[in-house]
């Protein structure tokens, strides 16, 4: 008899409510979209657009840098969300807010002149504010909601459902986005991409209007900031991960905001080109290996699969290192991609169950927004730090003229390799003593088991 398996939208219903099983399905339809608006405004559209303003790898580190430091807010909107209970009424309105404060993105052509680069720039960190302002409050209520949502025990399923279905948007999205850009030069293709995914985050968050929230438990007593934020620093285990992902975060976040700069600028590969290698080939991987992923954090545990999936990733930064300019330039960054990709779903989605299964339930959207605040903060001054480093030193290094295999080393080259040899460093020496969990086996074990399985399997075949 032959046995079906499950689909790749398949996720365990086993003693959920009908109700519970609609929110969990629509939310893979608000995936899709917020991955589309997601992705756009944070992909090659916005890159060009501010490198087209000529503004010097410091201040693009910079302006980069607004919206993750915005998350400084995440501890105001975490005490706001406990103070008032009202989950879902500040999710709308701060989810409305922030998508519509790229609108004036794709309007900005029609009424200012499109020479005057300093007036635009302005007008960009303006509107970064702005939404960078609102999104901690959607950050912090949605993922207190979904931690009540989705039970521990399909997590890892569920999850690797979203993030397969927000892989395939991302590969749609950047081939739409590379193809409008690609075919309509200059100001007026931002304003098409820019209106439309703006017009399309509303409808994301208009959407959940048809998911009920759980009311937030009432507490004994009406918790102060200070009481809140002590029982977070009290808990060891969950400061020891947001130690981790925050150091983890901004040595990765180094390289990874000057990466596409690199391929557009030095390599001078095209939108589409850059979109496929960068984008929709590493999504592509991420799709085939994540059921893999999921099932085995839901087997073994998350810190026994982060390990392995860190210790696979960690190569990946050093190969940026090694591109240079040349007629094929793309075939490496190929190369590049298509290993992280198969390799970074066990961090991601790890990253995400530790996030939301280590925090308690009381004060849970606390935890949640500390945890993102101090990692998306660290996160976003890695641009800055960077683009410091390759305006003041990396600069110089690259007029000194040294060679490797008979190319210049580029100053985006030094900053790639600097970031390397610190993520490797975090992995070593971070990973296995901040990442805490019981009843998991080692990952060494738990890739022995794996390699055990794969040759059983061989061996029947």
């Amino acid at each position: 008899m032959r046995i079906k398996r499950p689909g790749l939208f398949y996720f365990d219903k086993t003693g959920l409510s009908k109700q519970t099983v609609f929110s969990l399905k629509l939310m893979f339809v608000t995936t899709a979209i917020s991955t589309v608006f997601g992705n756009t405004i944070n992909g090659v559209a916005k890159v060009n657009y501010l490198r087209s303003l000529n503004v010097t790898d410091f201040v693009y580190g910079l302006i980069m840098a607004i919206g993750p430091i915005g998350a400084a807010v995440q501890i105001f909107a975490a005490y706001i969300v406990e103070k008032t209970r009202k989950r879902k009424l500040v999710f709308m309105i701060s989810g409305i807010m922030h998508r519509v404060a790229y609108l004036p993105f794709g309007l900005v052509p029609f009424f200012f002149p499109m020479t005057d680069e300093t007036l635009l720039i302005w007008l960009a960190v303006l509107m970064i504010m702005v939404a960078a302002l609102c999104a901690p409050f959607v950050n912090v209520t949605f993922l207190s909601y979904i931690a009540e949502v989705v039970p521990v025990r399909i997590r890892g399923g569920y999850f690797g459902v979203r993030t397969r279905i927000a892989t395939v948007c991302v590969i749609a999205a950047g081939l739409a986005t590379a193809y409008i850009l690609d075919r309509f030069t200059g100001f007026g293709g931002y304003a098409l991409v820019f209106t439309t995914v703006a017009v399309l985050g509303i409808i994301d968050i208009s959407l959940f209007a048809l998911i009920p929230f759980p009311p937030m438990p009432e507490a004994e007593t009406k918790p102060t900031l200070i009481k809140m934020l002590a029982d977070v620093f009290k808990n060891r285990r969950y400061m020891n991960f947001i130690i981790f992902t925050s150091i983890a975060g901004l040595v990765t976040a180094m390289s990874a905001v000057f990466q596409m700069v690199y391929a557009r600028g030095t390599l001078g590969l095209s939108n589409m080109a850059v979109t496929v290698a960068m984008q929709i080939v590493p999504n592509v991987c991420m799709i085939i290996t994540l059921p893999m992923w999921g099932r085995a954090l839901d087997r073994y545990g998350n810190r026994p699969v982060m390990l392995i999936s860190a210790y696979m990733t960690c190569l990946n930064p050093f190969l940026w290192f090694f591109l240079s300019p040349g007629p094929y330039a793309a075939i490496p960054i190929l190369v590049v991609s298509t290993f992280g990709g198969l390799a970074m779903s066990g961090m991601t989605i790890g990253t995400l169950n530790i996030s939301i299964g280590h925090a308690p339930e009381k004060n849970r959207s606390m935890f949640i927004s500390l945890y993102l605040c101090v990692t998306t903060i660290l996160a976003g001054l890695g641009g800055p730090i960077s683009g410091w480093l390759l305006d003041n030193v990396m600069a110089p290094l690259e007029g000194m003229g040294f060679t490797l295999f008979g190319s210049v080393i580029d100053r985006y080259n030094y900053v790639f390799g600097v970031s390397a040899v610190l993520h490797l460093l975090v992995i070593i020496i971070l990973l296995p003593r901040m990442i805490t969990e019981e009843n998991t086996a080692s990952a060494r074990a738990v890739l022995a088991k794996v390699l055990k399985s794969i040759r059983s399997r061989e061996v029947v075949g």
